[in-house]
């Protein structure tokens, strides 16, 4: 399989990529300074947004790789190596999280660490929400992601070069625990950063609420990157419609998924009538934030769920892109919806919509998703675009409609 060895280093697309990256994160970053000027809350509830966006999709596109080893997902071969080099962001998480741990030793980010009440301070919740145990699960979080990535991605690398199937079968054995760890580190690791920006509040599925919206974003950056690889020629003769098919069904699938678990949430929440749940609804849905949430759920939902259902969509390359892309808005105007009420609430003022508060964000995102371009770039340029010696990657080349004959 060597004649599959993709190298880029050499090729326009590292440099483009890397470029592409740099004037999103100078747009992304003069955005962000701007609309905060005057308004230093607003710059934390940007940071956040934007550190908790790339985060949950770097992370996550670690796990796809990992899910593809547990479920020996033949077709993903050709197609792995993307969402991985993708993930290479992942080193820099610690780095990047400086600003939020400033932020939050400053008392500007999570109201929990500098409030009196009592409420907050006592049995289980006193035990949680105190300030070393948050800071030494969020280093558990870090080094587990950290050594996800060495250990995963890493085998995957090692693959290339490798004369037997040794880094791959370390793989299929070490998936199920690595996807497991997964899934406990995002689910609090959502609770921590998110959830207690509203200590008094919280939900029991906020966890898989999180997961389903950060692996829709994931699906849908590997998509719009297999698209520009795809267009530059670089994997003339290894992507086929099926595997753009397959991405796409994915997207659809987990973006149903997530509707699911958002109405599920927004039921029992109402249903049970408790104030201290309701209340998260209750200033979301009055003072211009409700904007965001239904448009969450347009954008979210019908949007995508009428544009992906067509089976000949999820099958052209061009317009299963453009589903990508609403889909990584979507994500955005989703998390936007619950992080940013809180920052719009400083001083004692009431919830209401601040577009530039919302701007402050955005520009994060677009920063942090330009920084993470750059990273890519760079892992493009050491590794092969294909992982060109992995044992399933005979299946993926041959991939098509109907049962996959060996012969």
């Amino acid at each position: 399989m060597s004649s599959y060895r993709i190298m880029l280093d050499g090729t326009p697309f590292p440099g483009r990529l890397q470029r592409s990256g740099l004037v999103m994160a100078i747009i992304g970053t003069i955005a962000f300074i701007a609309a905060g000027m005057g308004h230093p809350s607003y710059w934390w509830g940007g940071y956040v947004l934007g550190f908790v966006y790339v985060m949950g999709l770097s992370v996550t596109l670690i796990f796809f790789s990992a899910l593809s080893y547990l479920v020996n997902a033949g077709w993903v071969a050709a197609i792995r190596r993307i969402p991985e080099l993708l993930s290479t962001f992942v080193l820099f998480l610690p780095v990047a999280a400086v600003p939020l741990i400033i932020g939050a030793v400053s008392g500007n980010i999570y109201e929990w660490m500098h409030s009196t009440d009592p409420h907050l301070h006592h049995g289980f919740k006193g035990v949680y929400l105190s300030e070393p145990f948050f800071w030494a699960r969020l280093v558990f979080y870090a080094l587990i992601w950290i050594v996800m990535y060495r250990v995963i991605v890493g085998n995957s690398f090692a693959q290339d070069t490798s004369s037997d199937i040794g880094p791959t079968q370390r793989n299929w054995k070490l998936a199920a625990p690595f996807v497991l760890l997964y899934a406990l580190t995002i689910t609090f690791a959502s609770f921590d950063l998110v959830m207690t920006l509203e200590p008094h509040w919280f939900s029991t599925i906020f966890g898989v609420y999180s997961f389903a919206g950060h692996f829709v974003a994931a699906l849908s950056l590997t998509m719009i990157l297999m698209r520009m690889l795809d267009r530059g020629g670089y994997l003339q003769g290894i992507l086929s419609r099926e595997h753009y098919h397959d991405v796409g069904k994915l997207m659809f699938a987990f973006t149903i998924f997530w509707t699911y678990v958002a109405f599920s949430q927004y039921f029992i929440i109402w249903y049970g009538n408790l104030p201290e749940e309701t209340v998260f609804f209750a200033k979301r849905l009055v003072n211009g934030w409700e904007i965001f949430g239904w448009a969450s759920l347009v954008v979210h939902f019908i949007v995508p769920f009428l544009f992906l259902l067509r089976q000949d969509v999820k099958r052209r390359p061009r317009l299963v892109t453009v589903g990508a892309v609403i889909l990584l808005i979507a994500h955005a105007i989703d998390l936007s919806w619950i992080i940013l009420p809180v920052f719009s609430a400083a001083h004692g003022e009431p919830y209401h919509l601040s577009w530039a508060l919302v701007l402050c964000g955005w520009g994060a995102i677009v920063a942090f998703i330009g920084v993470l371009l750059i990273v890519a770039g760079h892992a493009f340029r050491r590794h092969s675009a294909v992982a060109y010696n992995d044992p399933y990657l005979h299946e993926s080349l041959e991939y098509h409609t109907g049962a996959y004959d060996p012969t």
